[in-house]
């Protein structure tokens, strides 16, 4: 953790409120906050454990200050911020701050000029930070108490993302892409771009790699990681929406047939046939199971 020197930029009522993620050999805090400065000060840095990196970004233009240049990071841009060196960050309107830190010992291995990327400002448009933020979604949604295991995954995933961050402009490398940050944070993005699209019975593989702007081998690739594939995983995900419809009170009057046709099932016969192959019963049966069992 880091020590911060925090005030109101305005004069008016301070308010600010947020959730942090601190795992082990990375962090990040998500704040609101009514108009804000924020210090970095010798005497704050001398407190701390390790010189650490931190990627900020937020939904207002954010003020930043360091080692003697000054920026307005446009809303949704990130910028690099080193932790061993005096900063100030202010914020001129209520602002929602999306905050990362990693020790900058971690990262050398994957950038050997980690220490001159200060002040450095990525787009808001750049696929990887949107990769990085999704992750970050993704780790808020977990349960509090997870595994020292899981914990140590999604910090190495974070940094691995954080080095992708600062390549931007770069050439891809496979050596990045393949880096399991940058894998998952992928399938992530690939998941959620499938669940949006469930419901259409053209979805395919193709469409889906070029949503997330990659090759479709890239994206069998990550499903064979999981022991599955891209057929499979929508088919599952076709089913499970299938049972939840079924199981609604609002859908108690939707046919069979409209509910296939609601999860992206163009042929109800082989609805009802991968149906019954994964749960043993019709999606009647189940239907009516599901009723008899809610009122027991």
């Amino acid at each position: 953790m880091v020590h911060l020197d925090i005030e109101p930029a305005k004069d008016i009522p301070f308010h600010a409120e947020g959730t942090l993620c601190a795992l082990p050999g990375a962090a990040f805090s998500l704040v609101s906050a009514t108009p804000i400065r924020v210090a970095r000060t010798q005497k704050l840095i001398s407190n701390d454990k390790a010189d650490t990196l931190f990627v900020v970004t937020a939904d207002t233009p954010l003020q930043v200050a360091q080692g003697g240049k000054e920026k307005v990071v446009d809303a949704g841009d990130a910028v690099f911020v080193r932790g061993g060196e005096c900063s100030t960050l202010a914020t001129e309107r209520e602002t929602h701050v999306t905050n990362i830190s990693v020790p900058i010992d971690s990262l050398a291995p994957m950038l050997p000029r980690v220490e001159d990327l200060s002040m450095t400002v990525i787009p808001k448009r750049s696929d990887t930070l949107d990769l990085f933020l999704g992750y970050i979604d993704l780790v808020r949604g977990w349960q509090e108490a997870v595994s020292a295991d899981l914990s140590h995954m999604a910090a190495s995933h974070l940094r691995d993302l954080v080095a992708a961050i600062a390549r931007t402009g770069e050439p891809t490398t496979t050596a990045m892409e393949n880096r399991p940050g940058i894998r998952a944070a992928r399938l992530r993005g690939i998941k959620a771009t499938i669940e949006s699209q469930l419901s259409e019975p053209s979805l395919s593989l193709h469409d889906i790699a070029a949503s997330n702007g990659i090759s479709p081998r890239y994206v069998g690739k990550l499903f064979r990681n999981e022991e599955t594939t891209f057929s499979d995983f929508v088919l599952g995900r076709r089913l499970h929406r299938a049972c939840q419809l079924l199981r609604h009170r609002e859908h108690a009057a939707s046919t069979i047939a409209a509910v296939a046709y609601a999860c992206g099932f163009g042929d109800l016969s082989y609805f009802n046939r991968t149906f019954r192959r994964r749960y043993d019963m019709t999606p009647s049966e189940y239907r009516e199971d599901a009723w008899r069992n809610r009122w027991k």
